[in-house]
């Protein structure tokens, strides 16, 4: 059966999901014990798992994911690397990806839209905080209040900032879940050994013996492999292509 970083990969969003659950308790601790506050902890071990789920979906494998993630969060924490509040640079080789891009706009999205519900003194501070790079004593003194409530006001903003990530992801599930049979989209993000499987097997709609003679593979390899395409695509059995058909044809006659 996939795992969950092959089928995060392929385009399912609760694996995604269930990754940043699984992790973030773990990469906060972690960060916290190499001296983090509780705060910022949190805000690294966030920032550290946008970083490695974009790195997994762009195509990053790992050896060992936990090691890996952690090395990240020791990044973010020394280097303080703003992946969500920054702005795209196009001249970093890491962020010229047409889909690193996309997943980037995604995120600045997500933030955007949650930054527009706060009070302009929440989004003051994290401006402050976050793009003018003050520290909490700095940005007290600026706004003539206690440290403590800058702590406050920052620990209030980022508990928004992970509840709208958490519900972005519980959406893109329901989604998926919901969506009317496969799309095209969806086979194209499959990798290339599951991808073309379907594609013959279910859009072009030969037999078994046939897709297999095209790929020039034994038979049960191509069933194997559509199973694994089933898993990554969210199904335990065969879904409905009919959808995906339809969009094919629609496609070849244009």
């Amino acid at each position: 059966m996939p795992s969950l970083i092959e089928r995060w990969a392929a385009g399912d969003a609760a694996a995604g999901e269930a990754l940043y659950r699984d992790y973030f308790a773990r990469v906060r601790d972690f960060v916290g014990a190499r001296g983090a506050r509780d705060v910022d902890a949190e805000d690294i071990a966030q920032e550290a798992l946008i970083a490695g789920l974009e790195g997994l979906r762009e195509g990053a494998h790992p050896e060992q994911l936990t090691g890996w993630i952690m090395g990240i969060a020791k990044h973010v924490q020394s280097k303080r690397t703003r992946l969500l509040l920054s702005p795209i640079d196009r001249t970093d080789p890491r962020q010229r990806g047409a889909r690193s891009v996309l997943i980037r706009k995604e995120m600045s999205d997500l933030l955007n839209s949650t930054l527009s519900g706060l009070s302009e003194a929440d989004r003051q501070v994290l401006d402050l905080f976050h793009r003018r790079g003050l520290t909490r004593k700095e940005i007290a003194e600026k706004l003539d209040v206690q440290v403590e409530a800058i702590h406050s006001r920052l620990d209030r903003v980022r508990g928004k900032l992970r509840e709208s990530l958490s519900k972005h992801f519980t959406t893109l599930a329901v989604r998926q879940l919901e969506a009317p049979g496969v799309s095209m989209d969806a086979i194209r993000a499959l990798r290339p050994m599951f991808r073309e499987p379907v594609l013959l097997r279910h859009i072009e709609d030969l037999t078994e013996g046939e897709a297999a003679r095209r790929l020039g593979v034994p038979v049960s390899t191509l069933r194997a492999r559509l199973r694994s395409a089933y898993e990554l695509l969210g199904y335990e059995d065969p879904p409905d292509f009919s959808a995906a058909r339809r969009e094919h044809r629609q496609g070849t006659r244009r």
